[in-house]
Order: structure tokens, then sequence, then C-alpha cells
């Protein structure tokens, strides 16, 4: 091996140490997270539901716009605007009890947060608006961080850079294996079982 060969290399792994140790607590994070959400599925495994609630509300007047109801809502609920998911469903032909009916036009504004979001349902025109509000424990605001379903920007780039160490670390991994200890043969059967074990394991399930 080369000087400069094995002077890269060591640089690699004291740069895979020191990823992988920044990057700990949110791969704890998601770890137990994701372990949880995993066994709730298969396994039966019970974790706290959101607490639900839901009323009708009566608008002052009819908002303007989507955006609008968006504020208000933000406004009224202490939600931060700017996170605000909006979409409109367009009125759409339906069926019901045997007859043609028109499925009105919907607005649908969610204002996320982790441990608490607010849902809202709304026919334009009307004075009514439909609100659904859950409230979370611990685990459930991890697991919505998990599914970076509040929609926070500074979240959403913190998971993007941990997804992105997880890359590195792998490839960096592998290369430091094969190179530093020199068992390639080893190396390429550990990584192609994986591939095929991931393989046999997705396809029962796609």
């Amino acid at each position: 091996m080369t000087p400069a060969r094995a002077s890269f290399l060591q640089k690699l792994r004291k740069l895979h140490a020191w990823i992988g140790l920044a990057g700990s607590a949110v791969g704890l994070l998601f770890g137990i997270s994701g372990f949880l959400m995993n066994h709730r599925a298969v396994m039966k495994i019970s974790t706290p539901r959101p607490e639900i609630q839901r009323v009708q509300m009566e608008l002052a007047e009819a908002p303007a716009s989507i955006e609008a109801l968006a504020s208000d809502l933000a406004a009224r609920y202490g939600y931060d605007a700017s996170r605000a998911r909006s979409k409109v469903q367009a009125a759409k032909p339906s069926r019901f009890q045997g007859a043609e009916v028109v499925d009105a036009e919907k607005w649908m504004v969610t204002l996320p947060g982790h441990a608490r979001f607010l849902k809202a349902t709304y026919v334009p025109g009307g004075r009514v608006v439909d609100l659904e509000v859950g409230r979370t424990g611990f685990i459930g605001a991890v697991e919505r961080l998990h599914k970076a379903e509040a929609g926070d920007a500074p979240w959403i780039l913190l998971a993007d850079a941990f997804a992105g160490s997880l890359v590195f670390l792998t490839l960096s991994g592998i290369l430091l294996w094969t190179q530093l200890d020199g068992k390639r043969t080893l190396a390429t059967g550990l990584v192609a079982g994986g591939l095929i074990a991931l393989v046999i394991v997705a396809s029962r399930v796609w």
C-alpha cells in the first residue's frame, strides 16, 4: 500500500467515525421509533394513539380563499401559518342511494405539529368548517418526527442530512473493510447476501 493510499484510508476511517458519532442521537431516535412502528403493525404491539376531538365551527363570514381559511385557523389556534398544507378537492359526479349526485368541492387544510395537529374540511360558500384536532403523547410525537409529519423545514433538513450520512457510512464502511482488512471475497459475499435477503423479503409484500 502506497503512503498516499494509506493516508487517504486513515482520513476516511476518522471521517467515518466522526460522522457516525455525530449522527448517533438522530440514529437512536429513528431506530427506536422505527422499531415501534414496525412491530405495531406486524406484532400488534400497542402504542398510544392520538387523542382526537372533532367539532363543527361556525365562521363569522365565508373565507375568500383557502389561504385565508388556513391563516385564520392558524391564528385562532396558535399554529404557524407558513407550515399549512392546503388542498382543493374539485367537485365530481358520484352516486348516492342509486341516484346521480355531485360531490361538492372541498377545501382541506392541515396545520401540522409534532405533538398536535389540526385538520379542517370546508365547503366553499358555507359558514361551517369541520375541524379535527389531534394531540399525541411523547411516543406519538417521536413517531411523527420519524415520518416528518409536522412539515418543519429544519427537521426535514436534519433528517436528510442523517439519510446522506447513512449512505456515506455504508459506502465508506465497504471501502474500509475491503481495503484495510483485505477480505474482499468475504465482503462481496456479505453485501450480496444482504441484497438477496432484501429482495426476497421485499418481494413477499410488494
